[in-house]
């Protein structure tokens, strides 16, 4: 069963240097715990490929600025070619015998205007 869905066009900043992640997604990934300002976010894209990403927030201030670190970040985007417009989608799947499971799926618009997994 999926949990909220989030969605994020890619911005020229997101495909060249980090992705800023929208502050409502934390809610749907792994705890931080305590005192710590980052997280490896264990993830599967649209195609069945595992990656390993790593979402850092601020250690002071009200505002957290979550991003995702740039060397496996790029490296993500590089093997999906994406560009600026593309689009990312967010969502953790519950299952209750592996527990859960977060998606982060690529996409591009097909030449029919459909948003297809890469």
């Amino acid at each position: 069963m999926a949990s909220q869905q989030f969605e994020k066009h890619l911005t020229p900043n997101d495909i060249t240097r980090k992705f800023s992640v929208p502050t409502a997604w934390l809610d749907a990934m792994p705890e931080f715990g305590e005192g710590r300002h980052e997280v490896i976010l264990r993830v599967v894209d649209g195609v069945g490929f595992s990656w390993e990403l790593t979402c850092v927030v601020r250690n002071k201030g009200v505002y957290k600025k979550p991003v995702l670190q740039s060397a496996q970040w790029l490296s993500f985007v590089n093997a999906k070619s994406l560009v600026a417009g593309d689009k990312i989608v967010f969502y953790r799947e519950v299952n209750a015998f592996r527990g859960s499971q977060y998606r982060f799926r690529a996409q591009k618009l097909d030449a029919y205007g459909n948003w297809t997994d890469v």
